[in-house]
């Protein structure tokens, strides 16, 4: 089977799968894509596509780059993530101010996923961006006891990845600490392998410390940022903006 087959396949059986165990088989048909992104695990895009009878379907985007970072249950769990997305559009009632509402949340904790901000115990239920944690003993869990593995097997991995393999085994340790057993195991990217294959994955390097502070300006108080040895003025009050603090961008974790 080639690449795209037996991918689409994977997903699709997968779709299948826990759209039965876990949604009674009533959520409609989507469309799965894989789209990489480093701050997403996926996401759903209501009505995305729509076909020449005028049909339209939504769109279940998967971050390929993280197949390669997690178990299968923690793939799948972002599936799943989406199909509760998947089955509010359809089934429930979505917000229009956030895609985590309290009924997406409770949904979520309903089928043995608990929703999180920051994907550990203690992070908010709701919000606009917010990923979650397998619950042990879970309907999603026991599910992933019963899924048929050689159909839903992930064949091809994204070789770029979307942060370092120690950022991730760093999440998954804290989450260890918290109490909450981490499901599965993840492909073992540091030896870059898999059954004795190279799979020459492209770890994505770390990223070089912003250099720019903000610069203001002592009248009227606009700003600017900028390396803080560059000399800025101001058009408005003629004066030169003064270099304030540094800059901070700190990224939020990985979301849905």
């Amino acid at each position: 089977m080639n690449p795209t087959a037996a991918t689409y396949a994977a997903l699709d059986a997968a779709f299948e799968y826990f759209n039965h165990s876990l949604f009674d088989a009533a959520l409609p048909p989507c469309l799965i894509t894989l789209r990489s992104s480093r701050r997403s695990y996926g996401h759903l895009h209501s009505r995305r596509f729509v076909n020449v009878a005028g049909e339209q379907a939504d769109e279940l985007a998967l971050n390929p780059g993280y197949f390669a970072l997690q178990s299968i249950e923690e793939v799948m769990s972002t599936i799943v993530h989406e199909m509760v997305h998947h089955w509010q559009h359809h089934l429930g009632k979505p917000s229009r101010s956030t895609p985590h509402n309290t009924e997406w949340a409770n949904k979520m904790e309903a089928i043995g996923l608990m929703p999180s901000s920051t994907g550990q115990p203690g992070g908010k239920r709701t919000g606009h961006r917010v990923a979650d944690y397998i619950l042990p003993g879970g309907a999603f869990i026991k599910a992933c006891e019963g899924m048929p593995r050689e159909r839903i097997a992930l064949p091809w991995l994204d070789r770029h990845l979307p942060i370092a393999p120690a950022e991730m085994a760093q999440m998954r340790s804290r989450l260890r600490d918290t109490g909450v057993a981490v499901v599965g195991e993840s492909m073992p990217v540091d030896e870059a392998t898999a059954n004795g294959v190279e799979l020459k994955l492209a770890p994505r390097a770390p990223r070089t410390p912003s250099r720019r502070v903000k610069h203001e300006c002592p009248g009227c108080r606009a700003r600017a940022w900028a390396p803080p040895e560059t000399r800025l003025s101001c058009g408005a009050c003629a004066q030169a903006l003064v270099a304030m603090q540094l800059s901070v961008e700190a990224e939020s974790a990985p979301g849905n």
